[in-house]
């Protein structure tokens, strides 16, 4: 330990630190500083910026002695005497906040660029906005509603996106702010990760590492042995049931015979620190016996291909959808033009800036007992009586939560309470359980709150993506350029368990001819288990994949019959 000293947002700071650690630790950890966010830990996406005597820097990564003796600005010191920074201000206006995980790096970045340029007496223009903001990320808003917002902060009139009015009776008619923006622009706004609680305990997931495999064995008695760990959970300590999902229960809460894709989860640990709950993680052994692998829908429909859940009567196909409409034999027999082809589209990763984050907290946890002042009202949770085993964290589908996790602890619902936390971003990537019964299952075994925090590589490893699929369809139209007939076939790759293959693949398939009239159409999907990532909700929702198709048969379609591919789609 040594002595940091350094001034935050004007204030004298002094204290004793860890050598190896970073500035974001320190001033989210040490000095309660959450506006600072935190999304990759490896100095990739920004959203942890802050300023050191003027300069934007990662604070991530940067270490917590490089600050020592300088000035440090955080988003929290940027509105004084209740009075908005311009950013701020204009962030506000033009609607720029939106899942708000990325709004205080956007800001301090911003900020130091208007403080250069103003230094140097140079106008600010949008390129100089987006060069600066290059490797600060932000999924929700498109850039376009920031970019204006810097440039009317440094003084250039843009005609703000919303008229913002704060005149008490006048909301009827008006525009109005997104109402949690204006937490998000100070860095009051609370993630599940910017939650504390007395006595806190630390989780990881022993992650699989292999695509299909038999369990033969699971050792944890080293990772019980180490010092600071608290407890260790495996497939045998889940009191409930042992699978979750959201339309077929079929996907561990922890795997006990066997792996189905490098992400399962195997087992569970709680430590008193997260550095001690990777060691114990690394200590688990587990005896795998390999199994044969398949990685695309095509490839899982063939016979003898290996199987992902045995006693399935239809082995790993998930669902056979379809969609028949007229008689598609004579809707070609009518065309003039027939346009076949064969499109692919890849897996997609959501890449939402939080990581999945939970927070558990065992039904009775009194914070009085854990050196915290017991405050039954309290605002924020971390000081209040929780009469129910209570789960933070930041879930599309909370209700949903509350049925899965009851289950897995064989508890009835109404005894488990599911606090939906502010969600930095989701788009679909956020429905399925993650780490919300695992959580729960700690808590209850160790009787103390337990956190969960994924690293940005578990995360991507684990959570589901967008289907890849290959899409053959067949197009026929008249020389005058109607449509007669669409037949396509869908492969839809589902990975390794359902989540919401049915439903997407579903409305890809009732997509598949796209937005036009056409008497005669034949659509077949064949949704898949394979040893892939599971894939689930992302927006679009399937259709995406689909409309790739079809829009694209449909521009190949107006060049052979010569037709404007605007004029031909207004036709159909």
């Amino acid at each position: 330990m040594s002595r940091l000293s350094m001034t935050v947002n004007g204030r004298p700071v002094e204290l004793d630190v860890p050598e190896s650690r970073y500035l974001s630790a320190v001033l989210r950890d040490d000095l309660g500083l959450t506006g600072t966010r935190i999304g990759c830990n490896e100095a990739e996406c920004g959203i942890c910026t802050v300023l050191v005597d003027g300069t934007p820097v990662n604070s991530c990564i940067f270490p917590a002695f490089k600050a020592q003796g300088a000035t440090v600005e955080t988003i929290e010191g940027l509105s004084r005497d209740g009075d908005l920074h311009p950013l701020q201000q204009a962030f506000l206006e033009h609607g720029a906040v939106q899942c708000g995980i990325c709004t205080p790096g956007l800001i301090m970045t911003a900020k130091a660029l208007l403080d250069s340029k103003s230094a140097a007496g140079d106008t600010v223009t949008a390129d100089d906005i987006k060069i600066a903001l290059k490797d600060t990320y932000c999924r929700c808003t498109g850039y376009q509603s920031v970019i204006h917002a810097v440039l009317q902060a440094s003084g250039q009139p843009v005609p703000p996106y919303l008229p913002v009015t704060r005149a008490p009776g006048n909301a009827v008619g008006q525009a109005l702010p997104n109402p949690d923006a204006l937490a998000k622009i100070t860095g009051a706004a609370r993630f599940t990760d910017d939650y504390r609680f007395p006595g806190m305990l630390y989780a990881r997931t022993l992650r699989a590492g292999i695509p299909h495999a038999r369990i033969r064995s699971i050792d944890t008695a080293a990772a019980r042995a180490l010092p600071g760990v608290h407890s260790v959970l495996t497939h045998a300590d889940v009191p409930g049931r042992n699978l979750h999902g959201l339309v077929t229960i079929d996907w561990p809460v922890l795997c006990g015979d066997k792996v189905r894709y490098a992400g399962d989860a195997v087992a569970l640990v709680a430590a008193d620190s997260e550095e001690i709950a990777a060691a114990a993680v690394g200590l688990i052994r587990v005896d795998y016996e390999p199994l044969p692998t398949v990685d695309s829908a095509i490839e899982a429909l063939r016979p003898g291909a290996a199987v992902l859940h045995e006693g399935r009567p239809d082995g790993n196909l998930l669902k056979h959808i379809k969609v028949d409409k007229g008689d598609i034999e004579a809707g070609f027999a009518e065309a003039d033009v027939i346009v076949d082809r064969t499109y692919r589209t890849p897996t997609t990763e959501h890449l939402f800036l939080e990581p999945e984050c939970a927070i558990g907290v065992p039904a009775g946890y009194d914070p009085a007992e854990s050196g915290g002042a017991r405050d039954p009202g309290a605002a924020r949770g971390e000081t209040a009586l929780h009469d129910k085993t209570t789960v933070y964290v930041g879930s599309q589908i909370p209700y949903q939560d509350r049925e899965q996790v009851a289950a897995a602890l064989d508890k009835p619902p109404e005894s488990i309470r599911i606090v939906a936390t502010l969600m930095g971003g989701g788009f679909g990537g956020k429905e399925d359980l993650a780490g919300q019964a695992h959580v729960a299952l700690l808590a209850e075994a160790t009787g103390r709150p337990v956190k969960m925090l994924y690293t940005r590589q578990e995360s991507l490893l684990f959570h589901p993506k967008r289907h890849a699929t290959l899409i053959r369809i067949r197009t026929g139209a008249t020389r005058e350029g109607r449509l007669t007939a669409v037949q396509s076939t869908i492969y839809g790759d589902g990975g390794a368990y359902a989540s919401l293959s049915e439903k997407v693949l579903t409305r890809a398939t009732t997509h598949a001819s796209g937005p036009y009239d056409v008497p005669h159409v034949k659509v077949d999907c064949l949704a898949a288990y394979t040893n892939n990532a599971p894939c689930g909700a992302f927006r679009g929702f399937g259709v995406s994949q689909s409309c790739f198709a079809v829009e694209s048969n449909m521009d190949i379609l107006a060049g052979e019959l010569g037709i404007d591919p605007v004029e031909l789609r207004r036709k159909n």
